[in-house]
């Protein structure tokens, strides 16, 4: 998880009107950038190695689990596992 002080809060309205230099900013992969509406945080820009490095490890997690479910996970998809997870 990024530590907070590696996180960078932007408004929607500061990063439109500044995007490349948000996109900039997340791309060199030093610093994550949250994007609030209202204050409220409502998405992440990260740099696309980041995301691809989280897409690899939540396929071997997930890989994993059906390992380790065997047949109670029959039918249970990726998406259904991390929607669960996110109604926390």
């Amino acid at each position: 998880m990024a530590r907070l002080d590696n996180l960078i809060f932007k408004s929607l309205a500061d990063a439109k009107a500044h995007f490349s230099e948000v996109v900039d900013t997340a791309s060199n992969g030093q610093r994550d950038v949250v994007i609030t509406k209202n204050g409220v945080p409502r998405a992440a820009l990260i740099s696309y190695e980041k995301y691809t490095k989280m897409l690899n490890f939540l396929s071997t997690a997930y890989e994993l689990y059906l390992m380790d479910a065997g047949e109670k996970a029959l039918g249970t998809q990726l998406e259904d596992i991390i929607e669960d997870s996110s109604e926390d």
